[in-house]
């Protein structure tokens, strides 16, 4: 049985917390990525799932928040991501940028792969009438173009462990529930598995439903207060386990102001050997 210590946050790709900015690509701050990476490597962590990770081209200048912290941590990198952005200086496009996940691991990757999440259709209301939500009762055809963003799920095999780092929408209970499906079929029969990320719901929540047969890795029971993530009290960003056994997974607020979410950490005792997405389809 191997036992590895497994990270899990959402960075805000180093812009750092408050409201999010117009042109965010500009807000990108390099010392702040360091600091971001001094914290991850007192973890002493072997797995290392990201959200909200930047690849940007910005007037010839290539900013890898992935990439850069995987070089200051000497460890292995994938990076995956489905949302694009124009880079602009005022007018004038200089560049592009996209949005995604990370993994990083001691151990070498394989059998990478990137996994798009699903829309809800457009004429789907964003929340049913009469929930406690500002678009609540609107279509996703009526709702601003900043209600939903293409999300996706970034697969990846090491050592015989299925890992997955992923951010689901972050409005539309419906639009996650697709998405929580479209994860757990993505992992297919993998065992072990590890799935970690910012799933944008609390744990007992109906749309992370498809997800209900995986182990919870908070000992803390659903809605008690450790296990809030955000700088605003949210409960969202999980450890999920398949085949493996999770303790001590906790929140570590002592990260501060470094992004809007603090991480978690946890110990992950693997079991045995799985088919791993290598041998998914035959």
């Amino acid at each position: 049985m191997a036992t590895r210590r497994v990270v899990t946050w959402n960075i805000r790709a180093a812009i750092g917390p408050g409201p999010f900015p117009d042109r965010w690509w500009s807000r990108i701050d390099a010392d702040r990525l360091r600091a971001i990476g001094s914290f991850i490597g007192r973890l002493d962590a072997d797995l290392i799932a990201l959200q909200e990770v930047a690849l940007v081209s910005r007037g010839g200048e290539l900013v890898d928040n992935a990439g850069d912290l995987a070089r200051q941590l000497g460890m292995e990198v994938r990076f995956g991501a489905v949302r694009t952005s124009s880079v602009t200086d005022g007018d004038a496009v200089t560049g592009v940028g996209c949005f995604g996940n990370a993994l990083l691991s001691r151990a070498p990757l394989r059998s990478a792969r990137t996994v798009a999440m699903p829309a809800a259709p457009m004429q789907a209301l964003v929340e049913p009438a009469g929930r406690d939500h500002p678009v609540a009762g609107i279509r996703y055809a009526d709702a601003p173009a900043t209600i939903r963003e293409p999300r996706c799920l970034l697969l990846a095999e090491l050592d015989g462990l299925t890992v997955g780092s992923t951010h689901f929408s972050h409005s539309g209970s419906g639009e996650r529930l697709l998405q929580a499906q479209a994860t757990h079929d993505a992992f297919d029969e993998a065992s072990p598995a590890l799935l970690l990320g910012d799933l944008n719901a609390p744990i007992e929540t109906p749309e992370l439903a498809p997800l209900a047969s995986w182990t919870d890795g908070f000992e803390a029971p659903p809605g008690d207060p450790g296990r809030i993530s955000t700088d605003d009290g949210w409960l969202i960003d999980q450890v999920l386990a398949r085949g493996a056994s999770v303790h001590g997974c906790r929140v570590l607020r002592e990260s501060g102001d470094l992004s809007d979410h603090y991480p978690l950490v946890a110990e992950v005792d693997v079991h045995r050997r799985g088919t791993g997405i290598a041998a998914e389809r035959r």
